[in-house]
């Protein structure tokens, strides 16, 4: 019985010992981030323990009871920062510091009415943060996204204030359409894009690039989506943080293009008189001793003599630019807000030319119970652009010409009042018509367009029961836009015709109503999410522009019409379109290691014909985390590895409101001796038209290494459009000229590739690498039935013919001319010494009429091989492609202790550019014209003996004048031809691209909080600092007809501007 008990005792003891030993014990802390913010709703739990955890509060502190105080691990996470663990070891308060993660497979990615964790994606998106927006201070964001995310490719046309800038994803599906993809900001589509927002207030930028994405957008997903996500309340632990940001930059064009010196124009003015004498046609060399001197002088008096450069005058300012935002953000234990005010002012390089920008928003998330939380964002904006372009108007009235043609001799023989005169009598053309000093036309001429947008937005989510949630968003825009155009009385429009102006007004409205059911079920190994969804978008717009000519002064300008004569007609224009749609998604993850995505949505569109109101837009997409397979954990190579697989089908509406049905329009038509006003039809209806499809397949692989500190993304897709819209000639007898169907169907085939490296991070410094590299090849399948169609480029210059072509089984983006073959040489032609003639041989292409071909004209390659060797449009082919064979980005960015330093370089190869303004300002014939440097003595094909100032009139000298020449001779580009579009135009317009250098110090805490501040940052950018490329025009980033099938033109193209700017990042 005594040992009984005794074993008993010993027994309890045990167990009491055990007990101790494996005690409870309730831990607290407070969980912050590197910046010392409070981190809130971070996530604590116990290693191991499922369902025990918690998350932190509106301070960042925590409190979490564990069951075995020695031997528990805690486990602090955060979306957006690199989780750690901490082990107990019986401590009852531990405090965490949270780092941000580089890269990290639970970042938070928006799909489309959601959000899933990247490393549950299943679809391909590509995603920028605000660290990355902020690090490029621009006016339109969109330009901040050029060369990082793959697939994406930004174009801004020109360099001028306010010019628009287009995004590509995966080489765009339409040919006549718009291929600029869906903007979402906030769960609401944008007409503007991002033009209109405050660059600081965006918190995330999303891209939608395949059509397993995109689909849940149906009829407006073809061209890919982005979706815009902007900031809410801040992480302040309830307190109120006021931030105030500037920065101030100046800035001036990158480069000037060559063009002749005061002593090569006046020579090459000497030149083109003697050849008019010569040819019967006016030339006058007394004006022209009258306004030089002697020929013999002509060196002395000229050669070294700065003269005027109109670049510099009209283009060469050292603009300012500024922008203020001052910002008030915080939260409650239930409610988070944001308000904000921001002020951006830029001058153009141009002078009288600049863009400003007013933006407030409004942000408030708040949760009212346990069941119920609402959300709203009210923003307005108002930005205002003035000033003409230099790219506007044909080769007589383009602002570029203008700059780069007039006089450089001004001011040396000419009086100082001439800088700011009237017509310049000494340049008058070949037609009469006179040029007119740039700077004076800048200041008399004035294009002011101005955009004013309220935009206000709800929402609200409910608890329905455990897992299913409901929530409404509700929102509308409305807009107004003001163009005004006005000729003053020193305007050569006005000296044409009369002083005269006009205003167009555009106002626009949206509504759009969203309802989403989502449903929420997982255990152990499933998780699936269903969601159901109705919407519902309703637009309007409305166009009315009138205008007068004959004002008696340009004192008042456009602000009373009626003193002038009204231009009729007088136009308006009236829109409306409606969007019902439903759609529906499941995700269902397997084990967390098998993915399955699929959703279906139905458009029912008030544009299209009546028998095809309705489209459907199903996609299916899978994942497959072979990390998560214990073969691949026992490999010890992949930190992260994941192939994704999807196909979808999304369209494209981009197309008028009306464009399916019959217009109706005033005429008027002759009745008896009198002109009768009636009505007739404009456009034959189509009741089978229907949207522009989008069928995408891709493939994707996610691969990480070394604790994701390397990770590689590359992706494959095949994108093939059908029911693409063309307007197909009908014939005449139809009344009709064309009516719009749809046949086209183009194919886009590519490779995207992301990588990101943390190449050095320890406690005082880290170094981080991103890479993107983009391959895309597209084709044309069909057309209208033509095997080949050809679409003019009005370049506004005569002569130049088609600029690109399209064709059945070619790619996009063609340039179509002649190939150039140099130019014509003596040995070319029979020479009569008697009468001076050169008469080409046989055997050799001529292009016109053989007899009137001569040494020194433009010479055309033979293509199609016909016997008689004319050069007619059969020799005209393709002869480059503005589209890259490659693009992309390099950034690095550089952290110090307290300095961050960031990288950035774009890349483009592969590409050409149709240089244009080269063309059209090489024609040396042109009376009093000044022309670029490529044309000068050395280079263009000279006539006279410049030592004796005498016309050549032996072959053999012509010949040896001319060796290696390659700018056209006075008879060929002088003619009506002269800019007919040849190889000699294309250039190669690859680039390596210093896009961007930012250097920033951010102030330690300890200091910043003695003056009352919790952050001070000052920092300095440089943009668009440096580009290596061949290209000899301005910029080879250009694309100046601003138009989907006519890419890669520079005409007269606003230059970029190189800017240095500095700025303060300030918190209290």
């Amino acid at each position: 019985m005594y040992k009984l008990k005794e074993l008993f005792l010993m027994f309890i003891l045990a167990f009491v010992s055990i007990s101790a030993y494996a005690q409870s014990l309730t831990v607290t802390g407070k969980v912050i981030d590197s910046e010392g913010y409070e981190v809130i709703g971070g996530s604590v739990t116990v290693k191991g323990a499922a369902g025990v955890g918690t998350v932190t509060d509106v301070n960042g502190n925590y409190s979490l009871k564990v069951n075995d105080a020695s031997k528990d691990v805690l486990v602090f996470s955060y979306v957006g920062m690199t989780s750690q663990e901490v082990k107990v070891n019986g401590k009852n308060v531990i405090n965490v510091t949270l780092k941000a993660d580089a890269v990290l497979l639970d970042e938070v990615v928006a799909i489309g009415y959601a959000t899933v964790k990247r490393k549950d994606l299943t679809g391909s998106v590509a995603s920028v943060g605000n660290q990355e927006i902020a690090k490029v201070p621009v006016s339109d964001v969109t330009q901040a996204l050029s060369g990082r995310m793959a697939g994406v490719q930004v174009q801004q046309t020109e360099g001028a204030p306010g010019s628009s800038v287009s995004i590509r994803i995966r080489g765009g599906i339409s040919i006549t359409q718009s291929n600029e993809p869906l903007y979402v900001i906030d769960g609401f589509p944008s007409e503007d894009g991002m033009s209109t927002l405050d660059p600081a207030e965006i918190e995330t930028i999303d891209v939608l690039k395949d059509a397993s994405a995109t689909a849940i957008y149906g009829a407006r997903g073809a061209n890919g989506v982005v979706v815009i996500t902007t900031k809410n309340g801040s992480k302040s632990g309830g307190k109120a943080t006021v931030t105030f940001d500037s920065y101030v930059g100046f800035k001036k064009i990158a480069k000037k293009l060559d063009v002749l010196s005061p002593y090569e124009f006046a020579l090459l003015d000497y030149e083109r008189t003697l050849y008019k004498i010569g040819k019967g046609d006016g030339g006058d060399l007394n004006k022209w001793k009258s306004i030089y001197g002697d020929y013999s002088d002509l060196e002395a008096n000229y050669a070294g003599r700065k003269g005027i450069n109109w670049q510099d005058e009209t283009l060469g300012r050292t603009a300012l630019t500024q922008n203020y935002r001052v910002g008030v953000s915080g939260n409650t234990e239930k409610m988070q807000y944001s308000l904000a005010y921001a002020y951006y002012d830029e001058e153009g390089a141009m002078m009288y030319s600049g863009s400003k920008k007013h933006n407030i928003s409004f942000n408030m998330n708040h949760e009212v119970n346990k069941w119920l939380s609402v959300n709203a964002r009210i923003s307005y904006d108002q930005m205002r652009v003035e000033g003409m372009g230099t790219s506007e108007g044909g080769d007589r009235f383009n602002k570029m010409q203008h700059i780069l043609q007039y006089r450089p001799t001004i001011g040396i023989n000419g009086v100082d009042t001439d800088l700011l005169g009237d017509e310049d009598p000494l340049f008058a053309d070949d037609s009469g018509n006179v040029m007119q000093n740039p700077l004076l036309s800048a200041a008399e001429e004035t294009k002011d367009r101005e955009w004013r947008t309220f935009q206000a937005n709800a929402g609200a989510t409910i608890k329905l029961l455990k897992g299913l949630t409901f929530r409404n968003t509700t929102g509308m825009r409305y807009q107004t836009r003001r163009n005004d155009i006005f000729y003053g009385d020193q305007s050569m429009t006005a000296k044409r015709s009369s002083i005269n102006g006009n205003i167009t007004n555009i106002e626009n409205s949206s509504f759009q109503t969203s309802n989403v059911l989502t449903y929420n079920w997982y255990n152990d190994n499933h998780n699936v999410t269903a969601m159901l969804g109705h919407e519902y978008v309703t637009k309007w717009t409305r166009n009315f522009m009138a205008g007068a000519n004959n004002f008696p002064n340009d004192e008042i300008g456009l602000g009373d019409l009626s003193l002038g004569t009204p231009i009729t007609p007088t136009s308006s224009e009236n829109y409306d379109d409606k969007l019902l749609s439903f759609f529906a998604r499941v995700n269902y993850n397997l084990m967390d290691k098998y993915l399955f995505t699929a959703s279906v949505r139905a458009d029912g569109s008030s544009k299209f014909g009546k028998n095809n109101k309705w489209g459907y837009f199903p996609a299916f997409s899978a994942a497959w985390r072979l990390g998560e397979e214990e073969f691949i954990k026992d490999l010890n190579i992949f930190s992260d590895l994941k192939f994704r697989i999807g196909y979808g089908l999304a369209g494209n509406n981009r197309i008028g409101s009306y464009s399916s049905l019959a217009i109706m329009s005033s005429v008027t038509y002759p009745n008896a001796n009198s002109a009768q006003s009636g009505y007739a039809s404009k456009q034959v209806p189509n009741p089978d038209l229907k949207w522009e499809a989008n069928k995408t397949f891709n493939i994707g692989l996610d691969l990480g290494f070394f604790n994701q500190r390397l990770t590689i993304s590359p992706e494959f897709y095949i994108n093939r459009s059908s029911n693409l819209l063309f307007d197909a000639r009908l014939p005449n007898s139809s009344g009709y000229s064309s009516m719009t169907i749809n046949a086209g169907e183009t194919e886009n085939k590519g490779i995207d590739l992301t990588i990101n490296s943390v190449n050095i991070t320890n406690k005082d410094f880290t170094w981080n690498t991103t890479v993107t590299l983009s391959h895309n090849k597209n084709s044309v399948n069909q057309l209208t039935g033509e095997k080949v169609q050809l679409y003019l480029a009005d370049m506004g210059v005569k002569g130049a013919g088609s600029s690109h072509k399209i064709g059945v089984g070619e790619p996009l983006g063609q340039f179509y001319g002649y190939i150039s073959d140099g130019l014509y040489q003596v040995s070319d032609f029979n020479y009569d010494k008697a009468s001076g003639k050169y008469t080409l041989k046989d055997g050799i292409p001529y292009r016109g009429e053989k007899d009137k071909v001569q040494p020194g004209m433009l010479k055309f390659k033979n293509i199609d091989g016909s016997e008689d060797n004319k050069i007619t449009e059969d020799d005209k082919t393709v002869i480059g492609n503005a589209f890259p064979k490659f693009y992309g980005g390099i950034n690095n960015t550089f952290t110090y202790k307290d300095f961050d330093l960031s990288i950035f370089l774009t890349y483009s190869f592969g590409n050409d550019v149709l240089n244009a303004t080269k063309l059209t300002n090489t024609r040396t014939a042109l009376t009093n014209k000044n022309v670029l440097a490529a044309a000068d003595w050395n280079h263009r094909w000279v006539t006279i003996n410049k030592e004796t100032g005498a016309l050549i009139t032996d072959p053999e000298e012509l010949a040896a004048a001319n060796q290696g020449k390659t700018i056209a001779c006075f008879d060929d580009n002088g003619s009506s031809d002269n800019a007919v579009i040849h190889s000699w135009a294309v250039e190669d317009g690859s680039y390596l691209k210093l896009s961007n250098i930012t250097l920033g110090y951010t102030f330690p805490k300890k200091i910043v909080n003695k003056i009352g501040l919790s952050k001070l940052r000052l920092y300095a950018t440089g943009n668009n600092l440096l580009t290596w490329t061949k290209y000899t025009g301005y910029d080879p980033e250009v694309s100046t007809m601003s138009n989907a099938m006519t890419p890669g033109v520079d005409f007269g193209a606003y230059p970029r501007s190189r800017s240095f700017v500095f700025g303060v990042n300030v918190a209290f």
